[in-house]
């Protein structure tokens, strides 16, 4: 073997060896003071699309199509329109806008 190769040889062995190379598709450490308990946040759900066949809306919801009246986690479906869906729970109520407003 080359003088070359065996040093390409050495210095990938070298990096692979590293312990200081993070992950990039590890997930982002979540520090928690001390003394207080994880608790998982909750989570909005994520509107993807609306259709329409004509006479109703349905909505992409989390991956899931829904229609209203349908659950979505502890949500209810009340209403779907061309750009919007709004759920509720309890006195709760989660507007989910299909597109972000650009206007002020």
């Amino acid at each position: 073997m080359t003088a070359i190769c065996k040093f390409k040889l050495a210095a990938l062995l070298l990096l692979c060896s590293s312990g200081s190379i993070a992950d990039p598709t590890a997930p982002e450490a979540q520090l928690q003071p001390e003394g207080a308990t994880a608790q998982a946040p909750e989570s909005v759900p994520r509107l993807s699309l609306i259709r329409s066949d004509g006479r109703s809306y349905q909505a992409l919801i989390n991956g899931v199509l829904v229609k209203t009246g349908d659950k979505v986690g502890p949500y209810q479906v009340q209403r779907i329109s061309a750009g919007q869906v709004i759920l509720q729970q309890g006195e709760k109520r989660l507007q989910l806008n299909l597109f972000n407003s650009t206007t002020k």
